[in-house]
This record gives structure tokens, C-alpha cells and sequence, in this order.
């Protein structure tokens, strides 16, 4: 579109057109503010404005909803105006949308920043000589696409105002007409005459209002010296000699001052009449004073604003260059105008990219978590723009070559003073890292889960294998461990898609010597990350080269590899082979040292479960032998002396002590090498007890009836114990503490020695003894069976069995110290117990 050309706006004969239609256009016959509206209708805009285009400013004719700001005078700066661009055209001019425009003027055109102006179209008004002096106008707050139609619609309605008549011609008028008062006061404007010496002829009204003298006092005198008037810097006497040389008319501005010294500004405009005493100067003064003051404050004002603006829009822009979160913002058409460097750089996007083509181009980047791309219209920032208050969307950035990147975006409308919608404006969160912590934290998780079930390493290190190969996408993971034997490390568990297989490339024991990643992160103990096969150092000779372009043939550029330790000792090596590695090196590397971690606890693990196990068997090999090893002789002593003992002859006291002696220790010992028996058959019995439904509150009665000083002790047992387990275990056990403890009375024979009570799901029983029980820590171990300072080694291998058989049975076994002795507690699960009346003994 054409912007205004300020020389064809200030051509004499178009402003003098323009003065003749400002007195004209008002004395039409028909409404000029009706013309107005009624040409806002028929277009379909809010607002319409009739305009006579003059020097630096813009005079209404006739307006119809345009903001208040803008009528509350007869005319507006030229700085506001938008009907120029059609009187410098000479033709219908449009724009639809004004903050599209190339041109800044327009596209920062105050009407549009101030008044949210974004679209007109205007026809001009000329008058009868055919000169462009105004302007029929409709404008609009949103972007409008005019038709031909619209611009047709226009013209029939300028129509009515077009081609204004002109004054008549300048003519020979008499003096006494022209000083009538009639004429005088019917001008609005302030009105004077002069001679061709300069001094003032004639005085009305209005020019008393203005300059404050009377037509008596001003009359008769020089007008440069009554009001000090200056035009373009010049005497006005000087101007009106040249006026009088050449006659013609000039308007422009003039400076002059009130009564009160105040100055003033005016525009004027001088013509030359001819009578029969000569020239006559007519001089019209509007003040112009306050428009221009107020034109230049507005100037000023404009200025600053759009300097604010600019500082405002600078600050904002950098502001949102330096945030972390991607923005983006668009207009109310879904128009990109914000594209932040944070977006651009998730994108992949230059600087240089204007906002609206980034943003077109980041579309085709998005897709659901899934992979399957995401339509335009399912964006949170479209979704927002269509009125959804907040809406979230979590998606993938796939660029080619580069890693998918997960993001979080977020979009709500702008919505603006009025409460119409704006347009609408996004964050957007990369989430990668936090994405890939959690597969990373999932992955060990299931890894740990895998490796501490059942089965070898070599099953569960490729179940284990599989996890991490599938979660990170890498294509081929190896586990080996050091073979002692042959110095090597050898393959014990491979994961890997049909298609990356390398078992032809690589042998399944790699010597300590080998050119392989694997051999070197073995001889170092350090791990090994390897974005470029080909470029390797751990791979340089010509063998290791020939490897590493097989390996790309099929796919594999980059490998990673760690150590399998326990301790500081190197068990195997972990090795990852892939296209490439996307991940961090540290997050990479990282995990794979945990796998390998808990690669390297399974190994420790299996081997101490696998030496327990053979110390289990060594001890329960070493106690049969020395029980069978120590049973013959003590038969053979046992039986020797029983015969010494049965013999009737006489012997003497010491002998008979001495026999006694021998078969009281012989009976000691048959007991110890049985209980040690009895414990090694416990705890190598992998398989459970038989299980049956024990009485054990008629079980340990029997028991104590059984017990040689049962009779004496005081007992309180609850009837209906009811457990479940071996009978003749819980017999054994039943029978071992009562011997420990009911061979040492207590010191209140009234109080219970044994007692068996049931508590919630539990079965308790506890044993007094009058004497303290002193065991070690490790008194209950099977290497310990001598108790503490106890002469009676019977005491330590009954409670170590005791003890076995309660904790095979589901229970506890506890020894804690009273005030004169110990106790003895043994908690064993119970069944429902039957309903019947205590037992007391």
C-alpha cells in the first residue's frame, strides 16, 4: 500500500480545498455522522469516520464508535491518521491487517498500538475541481479481509458527500459590505482586515475573545506591534508586500501574543480583496495554540511510549532468552510472535529463524509418547487457543540423528483487558534426564529383582542382559568371568537382537593379551567408554581394526565396557556394544557399574553360600566320623567296666569310686556324641519336618511326668496349646530344658518353674532355673557346646538343639537372666487352641 507523500498532502490548492469544504460541509442537507455509521454497517465494522485531510492534523466531519480518546475535539494530529494514505493515493486504500504490514509505520502505527486498530479501508472525498480533501473511512479492531464488494459498498456511500461545490470565485466586492457587522460577527473564526500598511481595518467578536483587545483598541493599529505577530519568522508587514506583489493565498502558522503578553499560536490563513480604495487583506485565526501543545505533548508522550516500549520488548526478549523452559506465544490466528532460545534449541532451530516458521517447523518434530506423530490440532498451545483454560501435554522432540527428547508443555489463552481471547502462550519442560533417571532406576531395580531369584549366572546374567539391552536400545551386551585356569576371560551369559549377533567375531575366551576392550578394562580395573570403534587406541592393531569395521558393518560404532569386581579384585567384565551412545557417559556408565555391582555381589554371594555349604558338609563328615571313631571305644570301656562293677568280689572304696567314676563320664560322653549327631543331622537337613497337630500342653505334661524330678516342680500349664509340628522334636525339646533347668530349684518353691501360656498367635513357654544360665553370645553355635564355666557340657548341647528345633519349627529361642537364676523362653506359632478349663500341677 502507498504511505502518505507529504508533499502531495500539503499542496496549496488541496488545503484551500480543504478550508472551503470545512465551511461548506456542515451546511449539507444530509447527517454527516448518519454517512458514517451507515458506511460501518454496511461493511460490517465497528467504527466509520468522515475526514477532511488538512496541514498536520485531521478534522472530523462526522464519526460513528470510534473511542472517546480520539472525538473530544473536532480534529486529531496527523500522527493518528490512516484517511492520508487515501487522499495521497487519490484511491481506495485498504489494509487487512495492520500488524502484518512490512512497513513499520503501519504496522506501528499509533491506531493500532494505542487503540488496538488493526484493520481499515477508506475511499476519498473530493470535491467539485476534483481534489482528494477527505476521506469516508471504516476500521476495525480485529484483521478484516476487504472485497471488492466492500470497497463498491464504500464508493455508493461517499457518493452522497462527493465532489463538495466550491466557493465562489474571489470577486470585486464594495467596503461597506465587507465592513458590515452582519458579516463580521457571523464568522466563528477571529476575523480582521488589514491595509496594505499592516495595520488592522477590521475587528471582530472572536478575534476580541481571542487576542483580548476590543475592535476600539485595535483598530488602527500595526498589527506587528499590537500582537507582535511573526509568520515563518517574518514581520507579517513583510509578508503581506510579497502577498500584495503576487496575489495569491497563504496558510500556514503564525505567532502572535495576547493582551496579556501570553503567546499564542495560530493558523492563519491571508487573501487579497480589491476595492475601490484599494487592497484589502483578510485574515482568518483559528488558536491553535492548546492542539499544538497538546500535539506535541501527545508527540512526546508517543515518543517515550515507544521507547518504553522498545526497552520493554528488549528486556522482555532477553528475559525470555534466559529462561530454561522453552516459550512460545501466539496471536489469535495461531501466528507464532515469541519463540524463546531454549525452544530453539530443543528444536534444533537458528536464531535467526523468525518465530513464526520455528514454530511451524518444531510441529512436524512432535510425537506421543508412543512414537505416532501428533496432529497440529492436539497441541496444548491449539488446544488453549480454542479456550481451554490449561491444558498439558507430555511428548516426544524426534529430530533424525539426534536422541529423542522427552518434554513437558503447558498452555493457557491471553486473554486481554476487555476479556476477548489474544491468542495463546506455551512453557515447555524438557524432561529428559528426570525420564531417563527413572528408566535407569527401573532398570536396576528389575535387574536386582532377576538376580536374586534361583538359578546359575549364566541364566540369570542373560535374563539380566536382556533388561538393560532393551531399556537403554543397545544392541549386543556380553557378561565374562576370569577363568583362573586358562588366564582368560570367558562368555558366561550374552543378550542380543538376531541381527547383531557376534559370536564369529568374537571367541568366547579372550587371553589377557587380547586386543579387546574387555581384556584391557580386565588388566585395569577401570571402565572404558568408546563412542568410535574405528578410532579406538584399544583396538589399534590391524586385527583389532579388521573387528572394528565388521562391528560397524553390523551396525555396532560404540561400545562401553566395565569391571565386574569384589573389592578390589576384577571377576569379569560387563561390555556394551551399540550404534551409538546417546546417553550421558556418566548416567551410562553409571548404571552399568551397579549391573556389574550386583553381578559381582551374586558372585560373592554364590561363593560364600558355596562354601557354607561345604564347610556345612566337612563338619557334618568330621562329627560322623568322630562319633563312630569315639562310640567303639567308649562300647568297649562301657562294657569293661560294667563287668568290673557286677563282679560280687570285694574291692576297696577307692576302686568302687574309681569305676563309678568311669561310667558316669562314659555316659556323659554317649550323651555328647549323640546330641553333636542330633544338631549336624538338623542343620544339614535341607527339608522340612514332618508336621502334625501337637497337644502341647498334654506334651509337656507328659513331659514332666517323664522327668526324674518332675514330680516337685511347680508348674502352671494352659490347657488346649495346640501347635503344629514333629512330635517326637518338640518331645526331645520338651525334655532337654526341663533337665537344664528343673535341676536347679528355685529359692520361692511356690513359684511356677514351668510355665505354657498362649498369647495371640503364639505359644510361650518358659522354664525357671535356680541357677544362672551363663552362655556366650555364640553359645548357641554348634562349634560352642561347653557353655561358659560350666562343668556339665550337657547344659551347651542341649540348649544349642533346643534352640535348632524351635527355629525349625517357625520359633524363637531366648535366655534371659532373673534376679536368682535364668529363664528360658521358647515362642512357637499356634494353632486355634481348644476351649477347656487351665491345668494346674
Amino acid at each position: 500500500m502507498r504511505i502518505a507523500d507529504p508533499e502531495a498532502l500539503r499542496d496549496p490548492l488541496r488545503l484551500a480545498a480543504v478550508d472551503r469544504a470545512r465551511r461548506l460541509l456542515p451546511a449539507l442537507p444530509m447527517p454527516l455522522t448518519a454517512i458514517a455509521r451507515t458506511a460501518a454497517r454496511l461493511l460490517h465494522a465497528p467504527m466509520g469516520l468522515l475526514t477532511l485531510v488538512g496541514d498536520g492534523e485531521e478534522h472530523l466531519a462526522g464519526t460513528y464508535g470510534l473511542p472517546e480518546a480520539l472525538t473530544a475535539g473536532d480534529r486529531m494530529a496527523e500522527t493518528y491518521s490512516v484517511c492520508k494514505y487515501m487522499v495521497a493515493a487519490d484511491a481506495p486504500v485498504g489494509c487487512p491487517d495492520m500488524s502484518g504490514e512490512v512497513d513499520a509505520r503501519v504496522r506501528d502505527h499509533p491506531l493500532a498500538q494505542e487503540y488496538g486498530i488493526r484493520a481499515f479501508l477508506g475511499v476519498p472525498v473530493r470535491d467539485a475541481d476534483d481534489r482528494p480533501v477527505g476521506s469516508l473511512t471504516v476500521l476495525d479492531d480485529r484483521p478484516h479481509a476487504w472485497t471488492d464488494e466492500d470497497v463498491t459498498a464504500l464508493l455508493e456511500v461517499v457518493a452522497l458527500v462527493d465532489r463538495l461545490p466550491t466557493t465562489p470565485p474571489v470577486g470585486t466586492v464594495v467596503l461597506a459590505e465587507l465592513d458590515s457587522r452582519e458579516v463580521l460577527e457571523a464568522i466563528s473564526e477571529a476575523f480582521l482586515t488589514l491595509d496594505a500598511e499592516a495595520r488592522i481595518t477590521g475587528w471582530n467578536t472572536a478575534a476580541q475573545d481571542m487576542f483580548g483587545f476590543t475592535a476600539a483598541e485595535a483598530c488602527g493599529q500595526p498589527v506587528d506591534e499590537l500582537l507582535r505577530a511573526r509568520y515563518d519568522g517574518r514581520p507579517v508587514r513583510q509578508v503581506l508586500a510579497d502577498l500584495l506583489q503576487r496575489p495569491d493565498r497563504i496558510a500556514g502558522t503564525v505567532e502572535v501574543q495576547h493582551r496579556d503578553d501570553r503567546p499564542l499560536q495560530a493558523q492563519v490563513r491571508l487573501s487579497v480583496l480589491h476595492s475601490p480604495e484599494g487592497a484589502i487583506v483578510c485574515a482568518f485565526l483559528t488558536d491553535i495554540t492548546a492542539q499544538l501543545a497538546a500535539a506535541e505533548a501527545a508527540h512526546a508522550a508517543a515518543a517515550a511510549a515507544d521507547l518504553d516500549a522498545r526497552t520493554q520488548r528488549g528486556f522482555a526478549d532477553i528475559l525470555l532468552d534466559s529462561m530454561d523452559e522453552g516459550v512460545v506465544a501466539v496471536d489469535r490466528a495461531g501466528r507464532a510472535v515469541v519463540y524463546n532460545r531454549a525452544l530453539r534449541d530443543m528444536h534444533g532451530h537458528p536464531p535467526e529463524l523468525p518465530p513464526a516458521e520455528a514454530h511451524l517447523a518444531s510441529l512436524s518434530q512432535l510425537r506421543h509418547l508412543d512414537g505416532t506423530p501428533i496432529d497440529p490440532h492436539e497441541t496444548s498451545l491449539a488446544r488453549a487457543l480454542h479456550g481451554h483454560p490449561e491444558h498439558t501435554l507430555e511428548a516426544l522432540i524426534h529430530q533424525p540423528g539426534r536422541p529423542d527428547r522427552f518434554i513437558t508443555a503447558t498452555a493457557r489463552p491471553i486473554i486481554g483487558r476487555a476479556g476477548r481471547p489474544m491468542g495463546a502462550v506455551a512453557t515447555v519442560r524438557e524432561t529428559t534426564e528426570r525420564r531417563r533417571a527413572e528408566q535407569f532406576r527401573d532398570c536396576q531395580l528389575a535387574v536386582a529383582r532377576v538376580l536374586a531369584g534361583p538359578g546359575s549366572l549364566a541364566t540369570l546374567g542373560a535374563a539380566a542382559l536382556g533388561l538393560v539391552g532393551r531399556a537403554l536400545g543397545w544392541s549386543y551386551l556380553s557378561l565374562r568371568l576370569v577363568e583362573p585356569a586358562t588366564d582368560a576371560l570367558r562368555r558366561v551369559a550374552i543378550w542380543h537382537p538376531d541381527d547383531a549377533a557376534l559370536g564369529d567375531l568374537v571367541p568366547d575366551r579372550l587371553p589377557r593379551s587380547a586386543h579387546e576392550i574387555a581384556a584391557r578394562v580386565w588388566a585395569t580395573g577401570k571402565p572404558v567408554w568408546e563412542p568410535d570403534l574405528q578410532t579406538s587406541r584399544w583396538m589399534s592393531d590391524p586385527a583389532g581394526r579388521a573387528r572394528a569395521r565388521a562391528y560397524a558393518q553390523r551396525g555396532l560404532r560404540a561400545a562401553v565396557s566395565v569391571p565386574v569386581l569384589d573389592g578390589a579384585e576384577v571377576l569379569g567384565v560387563l561390555t556394551c556394544f551399540a550404534a551409538r551412545l546417546h546417553h550421558d557417559e556418566f548416567q551410562t556408565t553409571g548404571l552399568l557399574q551397579d549391573l556389574a555391582t550386583q553381578a559381582g555381589h551374586f558372585l560373592a554371594r554364590r561363593r560364600a553360600e558355596e562354601l557354607a555349604a561345604e564347610l556345612r558338609r566337612a563338619r557334618a563328615d568330621f562329627t560322623a566320623l568322630i562319633g563312630h571313631d569315639m562310640r567303639t571305644p567308649l562300647t568297649t570301656i562301657a562294657t569293661y567296666n560294667q563287668l568290673r562293677l557286677d563282679d560280687p568280689a570285694p574291692r576297696p572304696d577307692a576302686d568302687q569310686q574309681l569305676l563309678d567314676g568311669i561310667d558316669r563320664n562314659v555316659t556323659v560322653l554317649r550323651e555328647l556324641v549323640d546330641g553333636l549327631l542330633d544338631i549336624t543331622a538338623l542343620e544339614c537337613d535341607d527339608d522340612p519336618l514332618p508336621s502334625y497337630e501337637v497337644d502341647l500342653t498334654a506334651l509337656l505334661t507328659g513331659a514332666l511326668d517323664d522327668s526324674e524330678c518332675g514330680h516337685d516342680v511347680a508348674a502352671a500349664i494352659e490347657a488346649g496349646v495346640l501347635i503344629s509340628g514333629d512330635p517326637d522334636r518338640l518331645r526331645q525339646l520338651a525334655a532337654k530344658l526341663l533337665t537344664i533347668t528343673t535341676a536347679a530349684p528355685l529359692t520361692d518353691p511356690a513359684e511356677p518353674q514351668v510355665v505354657l501360656r498362649q498369647t495371640a498367635e503364639m505359644a510361650e513357654l518358659v522354664l525357671l532355673s535356680g541357677r544362672r544360665i551363663a552362655l556366650r553370645h555364640d553359645g548357641f553355635s554348634p562349634a560352642n557346646t561347653t557353655g561358659t564355666g560350666d562343668t556339665d557340657t550337657r547344659i551347651g548341647v542341649g540348649l544349642v538343639l533346643a534352640r535348632i528345633v524351635a527355629e525349625r519349627h517357625g520359633g524363637t529361642f531366648e535366655i534371659t537372666d532373673r534376679a536368682d537364676g535364668s529363664a528360658v523362653t521358647v515362642r512357637l506359632p499356634a494353632l486355634v487352641r481348644a476351649a477347656a478349663p487351665d491345668r494346674q500341677r
